[in-house]
């Protein structure tokens, strides 16, 4: 079956160095030549694929559609509507691990991913037409409009693969503090840390992977600590906003029980301190992953249905309540644009989806803002 791997530092396609850029094999670890190429294209190329996060999720989709193509013998550029249906149909079946099927969004994803590649393809001659038909759908009413919205001649229709499926989004669910509390309960020092973090600063888990010992440098006397992160979606920088506590607390973890770490693995394997801020009991930086299944298995313990980005949630949902009291008082402080540079949004549509949280349950918020940030405060 086809293997996903990724690109090491030593890998210089133009003489430079480029970590983790994608690579498609097959069954006898030969290059899957069109998809690599468009991997290649994705990462090295195309201005808006920056990120290798986005890197990777392109490159699971793909990967997922070549294992199809393999296991059903089909040739990935005489494939048509009904094999990609059939895939389609796959994944919204019950999956035997969970006993659920995909999520439409992520089925979506998926086949938007596909439809990338199949266009690209199409571009650069490796096929005559894309596997699909477009069809001319309406936006859904429930979707943040755009600012130019009142002026669009498209009507608020668009171009859209025919074989995706109807897909509602669901509002963002914060946590109550009450749940976060039980979640931090059993949890190790290390770990609530990182909830600290994620829930006081809208950071996603890659951004918490992403944090170093050089991120605690900042000392001052302010309430709040500037840090500058440079590993986000994107590949956007941006400043977020610690409370000095929650600073020095971490900081207190790098003395004691990070250094115990530390010295425990260089005894071992004779290797530097590394950068990581958090790190695993072996000494090694915790991956994005690690932390978000971290969480879950803690949610899961407590009672909780919850996901990391639920804290993003938690703090963007808080923090827009937060500003728009402060709003009161100070007219030209705009509540919207502020939550939407703290959490590094490129579009403010998706920072508005918050505004429609925020109403639903006010009260709930509230509480956040009054309770959680208190006490961690």
């Amino acid at each position: 079956m086809a293997q996903l791997l990724f690109s090491t530092p030593a890998f210089r396609p133009d003489g430079s160095s480029v970590e983790n850029v994608p690579m498609l094999l097959d069954a006898r670890m030969r290059l899957v030549e069109p998809a690599c190429a468009w991997l290649m294209h994705v990462a090295l190329v195309r201005g808006r694929t920056r990120s290798p996060q986005t890197w990777r999720t392109y490159a699971e989709a793909l990967y997922d559609w070549w294992q199809t193509l393999e296991a059903n013998g089909w040739a990935w550029d005489e494939v048509g509507p009904g094999e990609l249906a059939a895939y389609r149909d796959q994944m919204l079946r019950p999956r035997g691990d969970s006993g659920r099927p995909l999520a439409r969004s992520t089925i979506n994803g998926r086949l938007r991913t596909i439809g990338r590649f199949y266009r690209w393809s199409v571009a650069t001659g490796l096929m005559k037409q894309v596997p699909f038909a477009s069809q001319e759908i309406a936006l859904s009413r429930s979707r943040p409009q755009a600012f130019l919205a009142h002026v669009d001649a498209t009507g608020g229709r668009i171009r859209a693969n025919e074989l995706t499926v109807r897909h509602m989004p669901m509002l963002p669910r914060p946590l109550a503090p009450e749940a976060i509390r039980r979640i931090m309960a059993e949890m190790s020092a290390r770990d609530r840390l990182i909830v600290e973090w994620a829930v006081t600063t809208g950071i996603r888990r890659m951004e918490v992977a992403g944090l170093t010992v050089r991120h605690l440098k900042g000392a001052g006397s302010e309430p709040m600590v500037p840090v500058q992160i440079d590993e986000t979606k994107g590949g956007r920088s941006r400043i977020i906003y610690p409370p000095a506590p929650l600073v020095d607390r971490t900081r207190a973890y790098v003395r004691e029980e990070r250094a115990v770490v530390v010295r425990r693995a260089t005894t071992k394997r004779a290797e530097r301190d590394p950068d990581a801020l958090f790190l695993t009991c072996r000494g090694q930086p915790m991956k994005p992953r690690r932390v978000g299944a971290m969480f879950t298995a803690a949610a899961e313990a407590a009672g909780v249905t919850a996901t990391f980005h639920a804290l993003r949630h938690t703090f963007a949902a808080a923090m827009l309540r937060f500003l728009q009291r402060e709003a009161r008082a100070n007219p030209e402080l705009n509540p919207l644009l502020a939550l939407q540079v703290l959490l590094g949004h490129a579009d403010l549509a998706t920072t508005a989806v918050y505004l429609r949280v925020v109403e639903t349950d006010l009260s709930a918020i509230e509480t956040s803002v009054d309770d959680l940030y208190a006490a961690l405060l």
